[in-house]
């Protein structure tokens, strides 16, 4: 692929269609309801259920999913955006969560490469603390066993050995490091990427969908009714089992399709800083008060990335923030803990947070001590998924699936399920040769730049085409194209948080605005794009008031 033969041409957006990925708003709604009746309508489009949407196809049953926002656009967009084991549930002896995590991790790190990078981590011991060090050498042993990569296994490195920034061998507070390898992932594009395999297996997937109630038929199906939230058209589908991946609102969701849910949760809200300052040094895992409670401190396109707090609430809004007093915290915490990183709040440039919901077993106790391990419910025609991690997704939805497909006496072997490639793997995943054609398709561009759409979208830039020219604001314009053509992006909301990400870099890309507004006004003529954009700074506005 050439320079000159590059640019997004709408011959070239045309041809993803060939793998599925090219689709309208109309054409999805026109698939929504040719499919109807269904086995399965899977509701919520954050990770969990795009990956029970794709699982469902694979396993032969025919599904579809349906989000009252934008993919993404919760819970599953507000992670600490991290494939991780979960080295912090040893302390609670989960050994179950964390053997599942590392697996899952490591899946992650072979299937969808572009996106989940592993990444070293540093656990800092302070001198004379020979008992944590004896604690967390035994967890981190136990986490080198169920390891499938030996070169990632963890290792001890003395002060006077310490050469990193703010962990040089002048921390005299210190005994020494442990170094550990972790993922570091792009939350929303992994999500974004489970969607497209979906589609790519004939399951229909609409955003700015919300299920508004059921009704029960003779024949033991459900009819839902949905409403399309851009235009108010309401549409009934028909499925013979639902499946409610809704996070945080399980339990509204049960109430409007008729039910009352019998797992009780708590729910506890994780913020995160974002500050402009690049980190040069691996990843930290630090330690806080009270029994399994760490934060930690990693690098971000953005600059730095710290969090996350853990503050119990029972309020669910739709677009949490964190409190004030969260922020001045994450701010104490590093200016304690690494005082020479230079991280304060004069470069603080964004903060997020997401809800996380912890299903009951019984157990009293603070959120922060109970488990995070899911529990499926099923009970009138609904199967429902309260809680779940972001790191085990694909093997929740797998239980998810056997559950449901055992539920309509269509059970599948979970072997062929598990066993093949493509059941994991994400569009984008590259194999050695296909990296180097998408090396040579982008040779071009900046090496920085290159880097950056290869981590964005993988293989499938080979079917998308490229930028017409090197500069920033034509990579701008064709990825703008390309979440709007093949990403089911709506509003530009959808553009800068989730499908470029610009919202947390510094500045949250306003000045490309012009850019995105001509493609705008060529592939969504119909929308109000100068009201979204003063709807998108005044949001921006509170955020960086926020932070001062």
């Amino acid at each position: 692929m050439q320079q000159s033969g590059g640019g997004s041409t709408p011959e070239k957006l045309l041809h993803s269609k060939a793998t599925g990925d090219g689709t309208s708003r109309r054409q999805a709604l026109a698939a929504l309801q040719a499919a109807s009746p269904l086995d399965i309508l899977v509701i919520g489009g954050g990770i969990h259920g795009a990956v029970t949407a794709r699982l469902a196809a694979a396993a032969g049953l025919k599904a579809a999913l349906v989000e009252r926002a934008d993919f993404a656009g919760a819970t599953s967009g507000r992670s600490s955006k991290m494939a991780h084991g979960g080295l912090r549930y040893l302390e609670l002896l989960d050994f179950r969560q964390v053997f599942e995590g590392i697996k899952a991790r490591d899946d992650m790190f072979e299937f969808a490469g572009h996106l989940v990078k592993p990444s070293q981590f540093l656990i800092p011991v302070p001198r004379g603390r020979h008992l944590l060090r004896l604690k967390l050498g035994l967890g981190l042993c136990l986490y080198d066993l169920l390891l499938r990569r030996p070169d990632l296994r963890h290792s001890w490195i003395p002060r006077e050995k310490l050469a990193y920034p703010g962990y040089g061998r002048d921390r005299d507070d210190l005994m020494g490091c442990f170094a550990y390898t972790d993922g570091i992932l792009s939350d929303t594009r992994l999500v974004i990427e489970n969607v497209i395999a979906a589609r790519r297996l004939g399951v229909p997937c609409l955003n700015y969908c919300e299920a508004i109630s059921r009704t029960r038929s003779g024949d033991g199906s459900s009819v839902v009714a949905l409403r399309d939230a851009l235009s108010g058209t309401p549409l009934e589908v028909r499925a013979r089992l639902v499946v409610s991946c809704a996070g945080p609102w399980h339990a509204s969701l049960a109430r409007d399709l008729g039910l009352a849910s019998r797992i009780g949760a708590k729910y506890s809200r994780g913020s995160h800083v974002v500050f402009a300052k690049p980190w040069k040094g691996p990843s930290l895992f630090l330690p806080m008060e009270g029994k399994a409670r760490y934060y930690f401190v990693w690098p971000h396109p953005a600059g730095t990335l710290v969090g996350t707090t853990e503050r119990e609430i029972t309020d669910l809004p739709q677009d949490p923030l964190p409190a004030r007093d969260e922020l001045d915290e994450i701010v104490r915490r590093v200016e304690r803990d690494i005082p020479d990183a230079g991280l304060r709040r004069e470069n603080a440039s964004y903060c997020f947070a997401g809800i996380r919901t912890i299903p009951l077993r019984g157990k009293p106790g603070e959120s922060s001590l109970l488990s995070r391990r899911h529990r499926w419910e099923a009970g009138d025609g609904v199967l429902s998924l309260v809680g779940g991690k972001y790191t085990t997704a694909w093997w929740t939805a797998l239980e998810g699936v056997t559950l449901a497909a055992r539920a309509l006496g269509r059970p599948v072997d979970m072997r062929v399920l598990c066993g093949g490639a493509n059941n994991k793997a994400v569009p984008g995943s590259m194999s050695a040769h296909e990296l180097s054609e998408v090396a040579r398709a982008l040779s071009f561009l900046p090496e920085g730049d290159s880097s950056r759409l290869t981590s964005r979208y993988g293989k499938r830039i080979l079917s998308l085409g490229a930028p017409k020219g090197p500069s920033i604001e034509e990579q701008v314009a064709f990825e703008v194209e390309v979440a709007l053509a093949t990403e089911q992006a709506e509003t530009l909301e959808d553009i800068m948080r989730r499908r470029l990400e610009l919202e947390l870099l510094p500045g949250h890309g306003l000045h490309y605005l012009p850019v995105i507004r001509e493609a705008f006004q060529r592939l969504r003529p119909g929308a109000d794009f100068d009201g979204q954009a003063a709807a998108y700074r005044a949001r921006m506005e509170a955020i960086d008031s926020l932070l001062r």
